[in-house]
This record gives structure tokens, C-alpha cells and sequence, in this order.
């Protein structure tokens, strides 16, 4: 399999009212980060998501993109792509919570990356991710790094009996 685009989202916590607080994206080429600034309507926030990422709200407001602008990137950069997550329920909740907060049409599709890793690859995946994710460099629960480490596992994965 030549390459996939692999998303991975930060959030205010795991709840209906949660929302998208920082979008990792990784293909083989390119990758794109952004924090995004909460809208007005968006008030939840778990102090146990917070403790997990580390991202202050007040810092969401002083670095985050306006949440518009996320969209129109998004749009822009996966045109009408498929986007694949290890959390695809999740993802594909909070991508919808973006687009309807700022009335834009979504584009892409998010799609499980499970849909991909049938048979062996999914232990393959599941190995490797393990192995990856135990370097010493590496920080979980910042969207562009976890977004790395499931493309790095996927591919390998998909690419192991070729």
C-alpha cells in the first residue's frame, strides 16, 4: 500500500459537549498542527483530558486558530480525501462538532483505520505501535505526535507482507 492520511485529535475531555481542541495530520509527504481556539458555545472542559495533554484553555485562546479557519483548511489540504483514525468514533465526532460550529460543509471522510489492518496487520500495527510508542522521545496526547507514531505503525503494518 503506497500511503494513507492518518488524523488524531486532542479534546476538551470525552463527552457529548467535549470539543476538538488540537488536530494532528500525517501522510508520507505532509503533516499539519494547529490548536484551536474554543468557540463561544464551547465551555466543557475535563481537568482529566487537561491533565493528560497539557493544554491550558486560556492557551487555546492566546495560541489557537479560530475554529473557521481550521475548517477551511482541512477542506483545503484533504480536498475529499479519506482520513483514518485509530479512534474513529471519537474523531469523527469532534471533526463533525468543528465543521458544525462554524456552518462549513466537511469534504473528507474519517474512516476507522481498523477497515485497513484486517487479518495479521492489526497485531503487526498493535506490535509496533507498542514498540514505538516506548521511545523515549516520544510525548502521547499531542495530536501531531500520536498522529505520527499510528501512520509510522500503520505503514509498517501494511506494508509487512509486501
Amino acid at each position: 500500500m503506497s500511503d494513507i492520511w492518518v488524523l488524531d485529535i486532542e479534546a476538551s475531555g470525552l463527552s457529548p459537549v467535549s470539543y476538538p481542541i488540537e488536530i494532528g495530520l500525517v501522510n508520507a509527504e505532509q503533516t499539519y498542527q494547529t490548536l484551536i481556539r474554543p468557540e463561544e458555545s464551547w465551555g466543557h472542559w475535563s481537568l482529566k483530558a487537561h491533565e493528560l495533554h497539557g493544554l491550558s484553555r486560556q492557551y487555546l485562546f492566546d495560541k489557537g486558530q479560530r475554529a473557521e479557519v481550521v475548517a477551511q483548511q482541512l477542506n483545503r489540504l484533504l480536498a475529499a480525501e479519506t482520513v483514518y483514525s485509530d479512534h474513529e468514533d471519537w474523531d469523527s465526532f469532534w471533526i463533525g462538532r468543528l465543521f458544525e460550529a462554524v456552518a462549513i460543509e466537511q469534504t473528507f471522510n474519517v474512516a476507522d483505520l481498523s477497515t485497513l489492518l484486517g487479518g495479521h496487520r492489526a497485531g503487526t500495527f498493535a506490535s509496533c505501535f507498542d514498540e514505538l510508542s516506548q521511545a523515549s522521545d516520544y510525548r502521547a496526547h499531542r495530536a501531531l505526535n500520536d498522529a505520527r507514531l499510528i501512520h509510522q505503525a500503520a505503514m509498517f503494518a501494511l506494508n509487512s507482507d509486501e
